[in-house]
């Protein structure tokens, strides 16, 4: 075990005196297993509340190339891989709505890494309008005509059924992911928070504090002989490609034609286009054919003027938390007068649901003390 490194902690000179009242008086502790996003915002969350948090996780740093899926995420606000519900829509739009308050915050994008911008996604056939859209008030339905103007003259080169497509636009966060958890991780050390490299194995209660927050991810699945010994956890293997980032390139897009797909996300650093969803592969190497295939599918669903100039500098593979049937966010209280609360499952929606269900783990924590 030793204490991971920190960068500088940043003055957070706006946040509240009862919070860092609470913090400074607490007597309630937490562990917190698992320090990718959703480990972090829960975190961070409860320090907010008043406990004394420790957050524990093998690759506390949130490498990239360790296992955190996190770290390599595309950064997009946009829930996918997770149960379409009222819950999840709730959880989705509380997560937008603190990612406004940071940018309302002033600080540059160099400190958060937060930035918001246009988004529009095509599928073809249509799914259902997502729950979430009612409360979100940028969102926009588009036309067939409108979609196909985006393509230019040309037009797209795949079908659009005009009785079967949905089609919409809307503003919504995207982060670049490494200043964005190293801004968590400034936040919980300026608030006492600390970030412990360890290895949990046992079962959670093993842990010792009043609080014990399961945020471990995969860390539940099966295969690993994880915390929860979960058989609904399974991973989703995500490959994408890094793309020097072009001036033109402002916007999100999303095509989903036929059993085809492709994305592209202008992150920050860099561009990602993708992707894989391909269920129960724990292999993190990249694939030269999954390469290949990825940039066929961005040139023929994505419009030219965001694939005729593809410069690609880098590639990442990572594994997604998903859990079969909803995301685990549930509380325990143990014979012993402890809480326990899993908080996993999140598919490829943790930058998208991560501030929600840190609310919720709080939530459940106060109702079962």
């Amino acid at each position: 075990e030793d204490e991971a490194p920190y960068r500088r902690p940043m003055p957070f000179q706006k946040l509240s005196r009862s919070v860092q009242a609470a913090s400074r008086q607490s007597n309630k502790t937490a562990i917190v297993v698992g320090a990718g996003i959703i480990g972090l915002t829960t975190t961070l969350r409860l320090l907010e509340h008043g406990y004394d948090v420790t957050c524990v996780a093998e690759n506390v740093d949130g490498d990239p190339n360790k296992g955190v899926a996190s770290g390599g995420a595309g950064g997009l606000w946009f829930p996918y891989l997770c149960e379409s519900t009222e819950r999840t829509g709730r959880w989705a739009n509380e997560t937008s709505r603190e990612y406004e308050d940071i940018l309302a915050k002033g600080l540059g994008f160099e400190e958060h890494g937060v930035a918001l911008k246009k988004v529009w996604q095509n599928y073809s056939p249509g799914n259902e309008i997502p729950p979430w859209a009612p409360d979100f008030p940028s969102f926009e339905l588009l036309t067939l005509a409108q979609v196909e103007e985006r393509y230019g003259p040309e037009g797209p080169e795949y079908d659009i059924d005009a009785k079967d497509f949905l089609a919409y636009q809307f503003e919504a966060p995207i982060v670049q992911v490494d200043i964005f958890l190293g801004y968590l991780r400034d936040r919980i050390a300026a608030l006492g928070g600390r970030l412990r490299r360890q290895r949990v194995d046992g079962p959670i209660e093993e842990l010792e504090g009043d609080l014990l927050v399961n945020c471990a991810g995969l860390g539940n699945a099966t295969r690993y002989e994880g915390l929860e010994q979960d058989g609904k956890m399974k991973p989703v293997r995500g490959q994408i490609i890094h793309c020097k980032n072009q001036a033109h390139i402002t916007e999100a897009v999303t095509i989903g034609a036929g059993d085809e797909g492709a994305y592209m996300i202008p992150r920050g650093d860099v561009i990602v286009y993708g992707g894989t969803s391909d269920e129960n592969e724990f292999d993190t190497g990249v694939s030269q054919d999954v390469v290949e295939d990825i940039i066929r599918r961005c040139k023929k669903l994505l419009p030219k003027k965001y694939t005729d100039r593809m410069e690609v500098v880098g590639h990442w593979v990572g594994l997604r938390p998903f859990r079969e049937g909803e995301v685990r966010v549930e509380g325990r209280r143990l014979d012993d007068g402890r809480v326990v609360v899993n908080n996993y499952g999140h598919g490829g929606s943790g930058f998208t649901l991560c501030y929600g269900c840190a609310d919720e783990v709080v939530r459940l924590a106060s109702n079962l003390k």
